[in-house]
């Protein structure tokens, strides 16, 4: 995207991840300067304005469900302090339990999205079915993604990957990961 665009009301609430570029958010006289692994969510019915340099590239996840979210626009901070958080279901580990943790940056249950930060030690969970449609975008560390029919895909800091729900799936993660993610669980998108 390059230029200058504004929303009256934004039509849907949206996670989004600065891949490369700098985007310029301006919502509720708050300015959001944002470069590459930036992210914010932009809420449901927000007025914002956007600018884009030249060359600029990001990723989201939306719902466009009706909600109760809030309006405006709200940082996702990639260092913020991470609370404990429950590891994977063990029947779907191999080894040892990993330790996890992470922050809920947004959270609105009524449609179920949530975006925040998340971070684990390595494990290696086992393939299953994707329970929800999620945006991982890649702080720290790497991981290997292997599909149902075994086709591996690789990520690593800087990288973004979208998991849709029911996707047949087997993740490694080598050494410790942080990442950012978006998710939307029970609706069709």
């Amino acid at each position: 995207m390059n230029g200058k665009t504004s929303i009256a009301s934004f039509p849907h609430t949206e996670s989004l991840v600065v891949l490369a570029g700098r985007l310029v958010l301006h919502s509720g006289g708050s300015t959001f300067d944002l470069t590459s692994g930036d992210s914010v969510v932009i809420g449901r019915g927000s007025d914002i304005t956007a600018e884009a340099e030249k060359g600029t590239r990001w990723i989201f996840c939306a719902t466009t469900a009706a909600t109760l979210s809030t309006q405006g626009v709200v940082a996702i901070d990639r260092q913020v302090a991470l609370a404990p958080s429950p590891p994977p279901p063990a029947q779907f580990v191999e080894g040892d339990t990993p330790q996890c943790s992470h922050f809920r940056a947004f959270s609105d249950e009524a449609v179920g999205f949530r975006t925040g930060v998340w971070a684990t030690t390595p494990h290696v969970r086992l393939s299953r079915p994707h329970p929800v449609h999620e945006l991982m975008y890649i702080l720290e560390g790497q991981a290997d993604v292997t599909d149902g029919d075994g086709t591996k895909t690789s990520v690593e800091a800087g990288d973004a990957i979208f998991v849709g729900r029911g996707t047949i799936n087997r993740l490694s993660i080598h050494g410790n990961l942080k990442k950012i993610f978006a998710i939307v669980e029970g609706l069709e998108i």
